[in-house]
């Protein structure tokens, strides 16, 4: 291996700020409870540009303590808005494209799916995932592969993986 260095400080924070685009699809999820996956998914929504997050009948207090140190401040940059499944189907037509990140009998696999005109993903309740009368708002749902035992992963693991494929076929 070469005498290459990791990028610290000062150096790769203006390094992001050059970068950084947030024009990725905003995220709504249905029913998000705990703290520490809001504060995953606001990392992961810092990382991969999105719009905003939106809490959708969600009861999180956005002050918990432990959001904003998963977030990393992350929670300091992303817009983060409470609605309820009323308001969204009254602001629905604001989006071009929603897609559920969801296993359904619908669903199609996320590597083999045009993802590009996508402005807003729909991620599920931590257990129950996306509740039917959410599918009914989505153009679309989508799901990722399982090579392994289990069902299913964490949302906020899912969540980067389907951001970063958007971010991927943007780019190409």
């Amino acid at each position: 291996m070469n005498s290459d260095t990791q990028i610290k400080g000062d150096d790769l924070f203006f390094l992001q700020r050059k970068q950084s685009q947030f024009n990725g699809p905003v995220i709504i999820c249905d029913g998000l409870r705990t703290p520490e996956n809001l504060g995953s998914i606001l990392r992961v929504a810092d990382a991969t540009g999105s719009r905003g997050v939106v809490l959708l009948d969600s009861n999180i207090n956005l002050n918990h303590k432990k959001i904003s140190r998963i977030a990393r401040s992350a929670n300091q940059n992303i817009p983060i808005k409470k609605i309820t499944l009323q308001q969204l189907i009254e602001i629905r037509d604001q989006f071009k494209k929603i897609i559920a990140l969801e296993i359904t009998q619908q669903s199609k696999n996320l590597f083999e799916s045009n993802i590009l005109n996508c402005d807003a993903v729909v991620i599920g309740h931590e257990s129950s995932g996306i509740r039917n009368e959410t599918l009914e708002l989505c153009d679309a749902s989508i799901h990722l592969p399982m090579f392994g035992i289990n069902g299913s992963m964490n949302i906020s693991h899912a969540l980067s993986v389907f951001l970063y494929e958007w971010r991927r076929q943007i780019n190409h």
